[in-house]
């Protein structure tokens, strides 16, 4: 699961909205990511202004509205409508932040893009990657094969919790490889921090942010060896 969280005042410079009610100014709303992401693709080219807005047209959407710069006075304007579901009260309770268990560690990961490089080869190798830790900041990704066992260790890193008694011990937990490697992606963000947070062979949490505008909360569970 995958928990994002984006300050409105960064992002927005116009931000109206009209919840249900004003005891709850909400809206709930699924989507199909794909669609936009493609919708925001016009991005790539230096847009002036975009707009984001609710709208009916036949059924409820998301209506993008990018100005492009152009070469006339004239400025072009590009349309996207991305179908929406607005979920019904009723099933708000479904889609309520994550309740974060207290972590047996908590320890800030190396830069994504030197774990990305090896998980990247590990992945070929194994379906399943062991991440660990302990209370001195040494953080170990792991994988076992057939024939051979591969493990990376990262040493001083900061420790922000951990319920470790023995120093001999490390935290652990072993996950799917592939989302892991899906996670690391977000290096792209250029964030400012992340860190993974370990609930023995239960979970791992990794929570990232950029500033106090973007914050990440990506959850793996634990898979059976």
């Amino acid at each position: 699961m995958v928990w994002a969280e984006l300050s409105q005042t960064h992002f927005f410079t116009e931000y109206i909205m009209n919840g249900v009610s004003e005891e709850q100014n909400e809206i709930y709303l699924e989507f199909d990511p794909t669609l936009l992401a493609r919708s925001l693709g016009s991005l790539r080219m230096t847009a002036k202004s975009v707009k984001i807005k609710l709208t009916n047209k036949r059924q409820p959407c998301l209506t993008i509205e990018i100005e492009l710069p152009s070469l006339s006075m004239e400025s072009r304007q590009c349309l996207h409508d991305v179908p929406v579901r607005v979920i019904p009260r009723r099933e708000w309770t479904e889609h309520q932040a994550p309740n974060i268990p207290e972590f047996h560690i908590s320890v800030d990961m190396p830069q994504l893009k030197h774990v990305k490089h090896i998980v990247e080869r590990m992945k070929n190798m194994s379906p399943q990657l062991t991440l660990s830790a302990d209370k001195t900041g040494v953080f170990v990704l792991k994988i076992d094969t057939d024939s051979a066992t591969v493990s990376t260790h990262f040493q001083k890193l900061q420790v922000w919790n951990c319920s470790q008694q023995s120093q001999e011990d490390k935290i652990s937990a072993t996950i799917d490889i592939k989302k892991f490697f899906m996670f690391l992606a977000w290096d792209i963000t250029h964030p400012d921090g992340v860190k993974c947070n370990i609930l023995q062979d239960k979970m791992v949490n990794l929570f990232l942010h950029v500033a106090d505008y973007v914050k990440i909360q990506y959850f793996l569970p634990s898979v059976s060896i």
